[in-house]
């Protein structure tokens, strides 16, 4: 449940939500790209109220859930297919994001060849296959161990600073969020709320997370936020 949920993405932004389990973070996400429909309010991109799901918004789950019997390719080329884009437009668009997230060589593998990053990858090539004005991403390098992780959190910026494309991503993950993000919402739970919107003043394009890490003011704001989520944490550390 939500409550009075209100705030604003601008274009080629990187915002992330962040809080306890149970604030409605995959929620919203979910009620933003249209596959849950909120009892009250109104929800718009680019000026347009949301009805349902839709072209402008591209979405990347926590796992990639490829169709397994297609090619890297192929799944790339799903989208495309449902707009009714032709083959070889498909093929050309597929080609040039294989190339943006490094995959060009696996183009003819099938999911179960691909390592859980790479299917990631595609998962994010598909969702930027249609050209959204805005991707969605809920939680999507949670489930990827510590190394692939941090190395698609420094992927996903780089293939930003190429698209330019507006990101609003859901994360229980204080690092990952001031990391990417140029604002964080940090969300609080019974019901789901904003708590706080808090700015983060690092300049693009940032080094490595491991570099991030060394810098105080990076570890003082990380702190910051940890307080406004803490007092609904039960004392649960960090």
């Amino acid at each position: 449940m939500l409550r009075a949920v209100s705030f604003d993405v601008f274009e080629s932004e990187i915002v992330s939500l962040i809080g306890e389990s149970g604030s409605g973070k995959t929620t919203m996400l979910r009620i933003i790209q249209g596959l849950i429909k909120a009892d009250a309010g109104e929800i718009s991109v680019g000026g347009a109220a949301i009805r349902g799901p839709g072209y402008d918004r591209g979405i990347v789950f926590q796992q990639a859930n490829l169709l397994p019997w297609r090619t890297a390719r192929s799944n790339i080329e799903f989208g495309l297919e449902l707009k009714g884009v032709g083959p070889e437009e498909r093929r050309t668009r597929a080609d040039e994001l294989l190339g943006l997230i490094g995959l060009t060589e696996f183009a003819h593998q099938y999911p179960h060849q691909l390592s859980g990053g790479m299917q990631q990858r595609v998962g994010v090539a598909r969702a930027l296959a249609i050209d959204p004005e805005i991707l969605l991403m809920d939680e999507p390098f949670s489930a990827l161990d510590a190394q692939t992780r941090e190395l698609l959190q420094y992927e996903l910026l780089r293939i930003h600073v190429q698209t330019r494309k507006t990101i609003l991503f859901v994360t229980h993950d204080l690092d990952e969020a001031v990391y990417l993000s140029d604002r964080v919402i940090v969300m609080g739970t019974r019901p789901g709320h904003i708590k706080a919107v808090i700015n983060v003043p690092f300049d693009r394009p940032r080094p490595t997370l491991t570099e991030m890490r060394g810098n105080a003011a990076f570890l003082e704001l990380r702190d910051h936020i940890w307080q406004q989520i803490r007092p609904e944490s039960q004392g649960v550390s960090r």
